[in-house]
């Protein structure tokens, strides 16, 4: 209803009828809404989206700025058990057309273990099979859920038997796919922590993965470039606080990467060994297939 007041002006007044009317409504919205929520709050809260559940974050380790380092998450990983392979799934592996695993197409040497890294930022899993549609998916294996910066479990290949290609994908990014072919038991050639060498020595030949450079435009090897005799084993040391590689070729879209030499993952504060002893004289530009924009130069004299 509408009034006027003193100055011929209107005022819009509202009755009691019609308050009344506007409040019965939206208490029967409420009520409707809390009908339909309250028995359903536990499943809803506890099944929520994979890809958007909500990561804390814990402030840096002192001594480490902002956007270097490690998540939290990372710290705790489980160590890999001794004499299992570990296979990196990559930083950047769920946008497709990214490279996914490292190594990719692994051989696995019969009755080994593996366990999966999850060095991305969302969560991952590695579930054997070709794809959701398969019908035997995750006989074989199933990580589940492994978390950003976490691992699995160990994983046994269930009934694999030597000569076997074992495909898997993960069930968050299925375009996510690989495979890991069964070799002879005690077969090189994992992706499995390097072993302590027991011939030759680096003779001083050592290269540096200096503490930061997984951030693009930080120095990334110490020397650079780095020049040894045929015949040396160079040394190669993980100073930084990510898992880095050094693979011979300009970058992952070289048809001879890793041909020359290739460490697969140094996990942060370990060693991997580059042996010269086949290469020619010259120089063999490398780079971390981890994080291709870091390069370095190997020059054999």
């Amino acid at each position: 209803m509408t009034t006027e007041d003193e100055n011929h002006q209107s005022i819009i007044r509202t009755s009691p009828r019609r308050l009344a009317k506007g409040m019965a409504i939206l208490v029967i919205v409420m009520a409707v809404g809390a009908a339909i929520a309250v028995p359903n709050w536990t499943e809803m809260v506890k099944y929520p989206p994979l890809v958007t559940t909500i990561q804390t974050e814990e402030p840096s380790p002192a001594g480490v700025s902002e956007g270097e380092g490690l998540p939290a998450a990372e710290e705790e990983v489980t160590p890999v058990p001794v004499g299992a392979m570990q296979i990196t799934i990559l930083e950047g592996s769920a946008v497709q057309g990214n490279p996914d695993y490292e190594p990719d197409d692994a051989q696995v040497p019969l009755n080994t273990e593996v366990v999966w890294q999850n060095a991305d930022t969302v969560p991952h899993t590695a579930t054997a099979g070709t794809g959701p549609e398969d019908p035997n998916s995750g006989q074989i294996f199933d990580t589940g859920i492994i978390n950003n910066g976490e691992s699995s479990a160990p994983m046994e290949l269930a009934g694999a038997a030597e000569g076997d290609e074992v495909a898997y994908y993960c069930q968050v990014h299925p375009y996510m796919t690989s495979s890991l072919t069964v070799t002879a038991a005690g077969a090189e050639g994992s992706a499995a922590a390097p072993a302590a060498g027991g011939g030759a020595e680096a003779a001083g030949a050592t290269l540096t993965i200096l503490e930061g450079s997984s951030v693009q435009g930080n120095p990334a090897y110490d020397p650079d470039p780095l020049t040894v005799t045929v015949g040396d084993v160079v040394e190669v040391s993980n100073q930084d606080t990510v898992p880095h590689t050094a693979t011979s070729g300009s970058g992952p879209e070289d048809p001879e990467t890793g041909s020359q030499f290739d460490t697969s993952i140094i996990d942060a504060g370990a060693t991997a060994q580059i042996d010269t002893a086949n290469l020619a004289a010259g120089d063999y530009p490398f780079y971390c297939s981890v994080h291709p924009y870091m390069l370095g130069n190997l020059k054999v004299s």
